[in-house]
């Protein structure tokens, strides 16, 4: 039971950092990297839209805002 709790824990740590780096790629414009990202099995598609923790930022709004317009594309088509 012990071992399963962290090993839940690590899987959610990751998930946050590979969320974000998907954020981050998304801010950059870096489209082979969000490409990249939305193909990790951590990445829970409907985080593209999805708030942060202060109901600001998505993935999809870093980009548009940054006017990364293939990212948005991507994100759209692949996320």
């Amino acid at each position: 039971e012990e071992k399963d709790s962290i090993k839940k824990r690590k899987n959610d740590e990751t998930t946050e950092i590979v969320s974000t780096r998907l954020v981050n790629a998304a801010e950059k414009g870096d489209l082979n990297q969000v490409k990249t990202l939305l193909k990790d099995p951590l990445v829970d598609p409907s985080f593209v839209a999805e708030r942060d923790d202060w109901g600001e930022k998505t993935v999809l709004r870093e980009a548009a805002m940054s006017n990364h317009v293939e990212v948005v594309r991507a994100l759209l088509e692949d996320g």
